[in-house]
């Protein structure tokens, strides 16, 4: 099952970031293929100083998922904070057992 999350896309968060640089996109994550989630303070930073989209509280965290693709991986950011987030890829992971 699939999970949807909020990607902030473009830009890159360890260089000088400028107004309207990045979006906001719909994503749909396998949670078995996630091995790592951290949070990203970077994007709190530029959330603080308003340079991320409109809509987004100034209190909202980000964390940065690791996604397995073979033989090496992809980092993604989404909306929310760590705990929160492994908590949606936890819970969507549960399945009914037949019996």
């Amino acid at each position: 099952m699939l999970v949807k999350l909020t990607e902030v896309c473009g830009g890159n968060p360890t260089f000088i970031a400028i107004r309207d640089q990045f979006t906001l996109k719909e994503v749909f994550v396998n949670p078995e293929h996630v091995v790592m989630v951290r949070e990203e303070t970077r994007m709190r930073q530029l959330n603080e100083q308003g340079l991320l989209p409109e809509g987004l509280d100034i209190n909202h965290r980000f964390s940065k998922l690791t996604i397995n693709r073979g033989h090496n991986g992809t980092d993604i950011v989404v909306v929310g904070a760590p705990e929160l987030v492994e908590e949606q890829l936890k819970t969507s992971n549960r399945q009914l057992l037949k019996g």
